[in-house]
């Protein structure tokens, strides 16, 4: 089970740290996902006319003006978090998969806590926009119904995304992919950044795919395509492997600043707490 029980143990610290740090603040304060949802803003002031409820006559402004003038307020707005997940087939290996679907709801709870609406969405399919922590479990079903496997179209992810909602505050969106193909992440991005006020990508990649193994040799298969290439290991392919890997790691990351998206590398196996701090920070 991807929401097992010790990803259960997992988020209720993760909830008890929230309750905590909310309670420090009277309840209230910069919600996890950047925006301040559910809040009323005073939006100026209008000519006072006949039937207004003299309650909302600022009179401090009548001293200085001399005229009677109404307090208006700007309705709440909520705010959003999309969480777009990569369930590609090369996100089935090395425990990436599982380790998105963990992080995706983790954030989706701190989403939800914080009175924020919370939608995830993949190539496959998207939920509903959902609102309130005790919704939670339909976030945890709407993650488990994606299907797997195929290409990392994350276009298509962003576009099968609900619209925004009207009047809702600029939101956040979560990229939690592995960016294996940089020109659909590029445009998935430059998607975001048109319905979202901040973009961050979780870069999800195992230690294991960034450095040779010790194996003389190895039989490879695209996972995606299924294509299979045998690779001896030499000390120049070795080398050669450091670079790209080096390089690989510095391109995704010049990607997402040149779309104004904040990039965290994740591993899988790290911490779920810590990876969420950081991803929030």
């Amino acid at each position: 089970m991807i929401f097992d029980d010790d990803f259960r143990r997992r988020l209720e610290v993760l909830k008890r740290l929230v309750a905590r740090a909310l309670a420090g603040r009277g309840g209230s304060g910069r919600s996890p996902v950047r925006e301040r949802g559910g809040r009323i803003e005073f939006g100026g002031h209008r000519a006072y006319s006949p039937g207004d409820d003299v309650r909302g006559i600022d009179w401090n402004a009548y001293a200085r003006l001399e005229a009677l003038v109404v307090k208006e307020f700007e309705a709440p707005r909520e705010a959003e978090l999309l969480l777009v997940v990569d369930r590609s087939a090369s996100m089935q290996l090395l425990r990436k998969d599982r380790t998105a679907l963990q992080l995706a709801a983790a954030l989706g709870w701190l989403g939800l806590a914080a009175g924020a609406r919370v939608a995830c969405t993949a190539r496959s399919g998207s939920s509903a926009w959902i609102s309130g922590a005790e919704r939670f479990a339909e976030l945890l079903a709407a993650l488990e119904r994606m299907p797997a496997g195929g290409t990392a179209d994350l276009v298509e992810a962003v576009r099968r995304g609900p619209p925004r909602g009207a009047g809702a505050a600029a939101g956040t969106a979560i990229v939690i992919s592995d960016l294996y193909e940089a020109e659909p992440a590029a445009r998935a991005l430059a998607a975001l950044r048109r319905r979202a006020a901040t973009v961050v990508v979780a870069h999800l990649l195992s230690d294991e795919e960034l450095t040779a193994p010790a194996a003389p040799a190895l039989a490879l298969r695209d996972a995606e395509t299924g294509a299979q290439r045998r690779v001896v290991l030499s000390a120049t392919v070795r080398a050669s492997f450091a670079r790209e890997a080096a390089s690989f790691l510095s391109e995704r990351a010049s990607l997402a600043a040149a779309h104004g998206a904040q990039l965290q590398r994740v591993t899988p196996g790290e911490d779920l707490i810590a990876t969420v701090e950081r991803l929030i920070a």
